[in-house]
């Protein structure tokens, strides 16, 4: 479930938020000033602000530079304020996207799915590639030749893609491929040989018949 908090002096407003929000299952918490919302973020986990500009004390362009010199925590403004110039103080404080007072709910909760979305695809994304990326160091740690471990590194950056024979034979063995010449396969039956010695499965390396050799991640069984 998404936690999200309403930063607005309006308590009406707020309450009212609230109740939408959490009838469209969200975890939602609410505070009136933007001292209150930089303590509320500092203890506990956000995924998005909901931050309205006209704040006491600390304004909502204030609050946003803070909340993103410190956190990753996108930023969905509110705001009466709907001139360009606002705007654009807005985004350049931080903000992800604005939406002006009033606003219809609809369109809140449209935005606020399209950012939550977007946060949630790209945290995949880098906890993928991270993934991705200690596997390849385990994997190139192996004793590997030059040309192997070419092979290895080609492959492991389409990982899930199934790279052909042709692409592999003019870009790491740097001639074209003909039909009898067996050097690739060959080289790739000794990288999964080596897998094996050191107790990974030559399954990571996969033909695809007819169209070539894709890495896989993750092996099943």
């Amino acid at each position: 479930m998404s936690r999200i908090l309403v930063v607005d002096d309006d308590i009406e407003l707020c309450n009212l938020l609230q109740e939408v929000l959490q009838d469209e299952g969200y975890d939602v918490d609410c505070v009136h000033c933007g001292e209150s919302a930089l303590e509320f973020i500092q203890t506990h986990s956000i995924d998005l602000v909901l931050l309205d500009v006209m704040l006491p004390k600390l304004d909502g362009y204030q609050v946003a530079r803070r909340i993103c010199q410190r956190f990753a925590t996108p930023i969905l403004m509110l705001t009466a304020l709907g001139d360009e110039a606002s705007m654009l103080d807005g985004l350049q404080a931080g903000a992800d996207h604005f939406i002006a007072k009033p606003f219809n709910v609809p369109e809140l909760l449209a935005r606020i799915t399209a950012i939550l979305r977007r946060v949630g695809l790209e945290r995949q994304r880098q906890s993928y590639v991270g993934a991705t990326e200690d596997l390849a160091e385990q994997f190139l740690r192996l004793p590997l030749t030059e040309t192997e471990s070419e092979l290895l590194q080609y492959l492991i950056k389409n990982t899930d893609v199934v790279v052909s024979k042709a692409d592999l034979q003019t870009n790491i063995l740097k001639k074209e491929l003909c039909p009898f010449d067996r050097n690739l396969d060959m080289h790739i039956s000794n990288i999964r040989r080596k897998l094996l010695q050191s107790g990974l499965s030559k399954q990571h390396i996969k033909t695809v018949r007819g169209r070539g050799y894709s890495f896989i991640k993750v092996v099943n069984g």
